[in-house]
């Protein structure tokens, strides 16, 4: 309940002391009508009880008062029929029990209310003035002083479905006109359904003067999160208007979980890195309980807003609004996947890796947002050449800092010079993550795409010894039909030695290839940079050239064979000499 809503109910109270009058609070489920109503009647019932503790106790009796009149809650949750909720109304019925002077006045002795209880529970009757009879007499005697009180119905969404909501709305109203109560009513009219919304559709003419709508979880959020810094707080607030989000359970588990990880941190830490934890677990929360309704998942941020349909891009946008952060797929935001993706709960010891990961130190979360503000920059394309060599010494310096999903998108825009020597630097980080055993070859060609599957497939367990280099790679994509003559792949080809030929051809580096192939090497090399000449991939020198090394290789090669190697090898250069027409 917003201040102003909180001022035009006051009024209603005010205008209507000495009246009856039925006011509906409304709004969804989770948005916290029934904190907004105690909270408010509790602050002016304590006003109350302030101004007037002074005066002598008749006088304080016989003070018209507004809120601290007598007061009964009660929650329609349980009970069947009517009789059991007039009970329920003339039992919990006290002074305003926010209020402690009108407690003392006006409550119903507990042994009283017990007794009425044991009562009630006796089904036998022996004389038509039996127990249960006697019973009913005083609940109607009790019923009787029901009269110029405030009155709550709440859980209308739970009401029993022996209970008739037109006898309830029938109650209030009687209460309302004849008893001269003031009636709260709190519910979510969107939740009645088949008979009874039709009935509370009716009766709402009848009987409800005024209502309040209420819209934002913003003061239960603030009433929860007092211990959390205020710039967090109207994170939290943002997050819940941007995307429309009214249940406050949804930030009670957000509170929870952002607890739990701040317990695992230093006791001293700093606000950037609170702020990119609380993101992570909102946005973490919103995928999983929202993200089906919304139609968007984990893989929707990690691909990035250029392969969203309009209605996923709508939800990815406005989570950017609220901060950039949301929708950066950086390390950090893979992690708290593997979080989120726990059935039922988190792995704690996910949890304790995180907080002791490199992202979280201040400078780090510096040099991120400075990536962050760059990226943004190129996209609202007032990118500068000053921007781009910052951009690129960042990712010189600290490429851990990036995921794969990240670069990817930042290859995109950059030029060819500065492309070639970024992918390299990657293929480094790459292989240390492979080798390191943090991510499969699977998972790294999601992440790091197209630019780097290539390299990616030469990183297998037979290989990890190998120093993989850019030359393999283009040797590699050659035979697989992968090569490039728009990238380096050309001048990169043009530039083997015979050392190389030799390295590829005569030893370890041969086994990069299939083991079936290990004795084909010359011939799937030699066909595909032939095949490469005639499509016009690379130059007639470079293919001389290679030509030439290939003939300088086998003729090493062959002056090693002796007579116990088989014949097949012997023969098998005789064929590769006559290809090659070296004779």
């Amino acid at each position: 309940m917003n201040q102003s809503q909180e001022q035009r109910l006051e009024e209603i109270f005010r205008k209507n002391e000495n009246n009856g009058i039925a006011i509906a609070i409304i709004g969804c489920w989770g948005v916290g009508k029934t904190f907004a109503w105690n909270k408010f009647l509790e602050t002016r019932a304590k006003e109350e009880e302030e101004k007037i503790k002074h005066l002598p106790a008749f006088k304080r009796n016989n003070d018209q008062k507004v809120f601290s009149k007598k007061y009964a809650y009660i929650s329609l949750f349980g009970i069947e029929n009517l009789s059991d909720l007039k009970v329920a109304i003339s039992t919990n019925m006290s002074s305003n029990y926010f209020n402690q002077e009108s407690s003392k006045n006006f409550e119903i002795p507990a042994f009283i209310k017990k007794g009425l209880t044991a009562l009630r529970e006796v089904k036998l009757t022996s004389s038509e003035y039996g127990v249960s009879s006697s019973a009913r007499i005083f609940e109607s005697m009790l019923y009787a002083q029901v009269k110029d009180a405030i009155i709550c119905f709440d859980d209308f969404e739970r009401m029993s479905k022996k209970l008739d909501i037109k006898d309830v709305m029938g109650l209030a109203n009687q209460l309302k006109l004849e008893k001269n109560c003031q009636i709260i009513l709190i519910l979510d009219e969107d939740k009645a359904e088949g008979e009874n919304k039709k009935k509370y559709a009716e009766y709402k003419e009848k009987l409800i003067d005024e209502t309040i709508k209420i819209t934002s979880v913003e003061p239960l959020i603030r009433e929860n999160a007092k211990d959390i810094d205020e710039p967090l707080v109207g994170l939290m607030v943002k997050f819940a208007d941007e995307l429309d989000i009214h249940n406050f359970r949804f930030f009670q588990k957000v509170i929870k979980l952002y607890h739990q990880f701040l317990e695992e941190l230093p006791n001293k830490v700093v606000t950037s890195t609170k702020e990119i934890i609380l993101i992570r677990v909102l946005v973490g929360y919103f995928l999983e309980l929202f993200g089906q309704s919304q139609k968007i998942d984990w893989v929707d941020i990690k691909n990035g807003e250029e392969k969203l349909d309009n209605e996923k891009l709508e939800i990815y946008k406005k989570l950017r609004n609220i901060s950039y952060s949301t929708v950066r797929a950086d390390p950090l935001f893979l992690e708290f996947e593997k979080i989120f993706q726990q059935v039922g709960s988190y792995d704690s010891e996910i949890l304790i890796d995180i907080v002791k990961k490199e992202w979280l130190r201040k400078e780090n979360l510096n040099k991120i947002q400075k990536i962050e503000f760059l990226t943004e920059k190129y996209y609202e394309e007032s990118f500068t050449k000053a921007d781009l060599d910052n951009l690129i010494g960042l990712i010189k310096n600290d490429v851990n800092l990036f995921s794969g999903y990240q670069l990817k998108k930042i290859i995109e825009f950059l030029c060819d010079e500065n492309k070639e020597e970024i992918i390299s630097l990657i293929k480094i980080y790459i292989k240390r993550l492979y080798l390191a055993d943090v991510k499969t070859k699977a998972q790294l060609k999601e992440e790091y795409g197209k630019d780097f599957e290539i390299y990616i497939d030469l990183l297998d367990e037979k290989k990890i010894d190998i120093i993989i280099d850019d030359k393999v790679t283009v040797l590699y994509k050659a035979i697989t039909s992968g090569f490039d003559k728009n990238t380096s792949d050309p001048e990169i080809l043009d530039s083997f030695s015979k050392a190389d030929w030799n390295s590829f051809l005569g030893e370890s580096r041969g086994n990069i290839f299939p083991e079936k192939y290990k004795f084909d090497n010359f011939n799937r090399i030699l066909r595909a940079v032939r095949w490469l000449f005639d499509n016009q991939f690379i130059s007639e020198e470079c293919l001389k050239q290679i030509e030439v090394n290939f003939g300088a290789v086998l003729t090493d090669l062959e002056s090693v064979i002796g007579e116990k190697d088989p014949k097949e090898i012997r023969l098998r250069f005789s064929h590769w000499k006559e290809k090659l027409k070296l004779d």
